[in-house]
């Protein structure tokens, strides 16, 4: 089951449901890219809200095509004011990936109280990622990212030697 308002990176197409992923093709260990989608946290009243009730949230990532170029990536989750987290937008949590081979993927728990200096306390709007090459510049590869609260390992459900991709 995929919830596409979920996604954070990629785009679903077609009637079934194919998902491409999201180029990171010239990201630089200068600047992080930011993920094409964000998630509004709170749209009727323009702030955002303590995700520390119910069951946890992760971002879970996979590269869906081999990263060449760079030699690791970071992936942060960052909240922002803006939809496109274009304003200031802040590192959450991160993971440091070192192994950028197609099928590679992991998550990473978002912090139950996204706060911020907000005076309702409450924290920004828009949560989302960003990625940062390392090393150097990334010459090829995408990558798949979406919000779940479901932590699985899909490779657990198939016989020995089968591939997922």
């Amino acid at each position: 089951m995929q919830d596409s308002k979920l996604l954070i990176a990629g785009t679903i197409s077609g009637n079934n449901n194919v998902i491409t992923g999201f180029n990171l093709t010239g990201a630089t260990t200068a600047a992080a890219v930011l993920s094409p989608y964000s998630v509004d946290l709170n749209p009727g009243h323009g702030t955002g809200i303590d995700l520390g009730e119910g069951t946890p949230i992760y971002l879970k990532y996979v590269i869906q095509t081999t990263i060449t170029g760079a030699t690791g990536l970071t992936v942060n989750i960052v909240t922002d004011s803006t939809a496109a987290l274009t304003a200031t937008p802040s590192v959450l949590a991160s993971q440091n990936i070192s192994a950028l081979i197609a099928g590679t993927f992991g998550y990473i728990q978002v912090p139950p109280l996204i706060a911020s200096s907000a005076s309702n306390g409450l924290g920004q709007e828009f949560l989302g990622a960003s990625f940062l090459a390392l090393g150097a510049t990334v010459t090829a590869g995408a990558i798949i990212a979406e919000f779940t609260n479901v932590v699985d390992d899909p490779k657990t459900f198939y016989a020995s030697g089968f591939a997922v991709v």
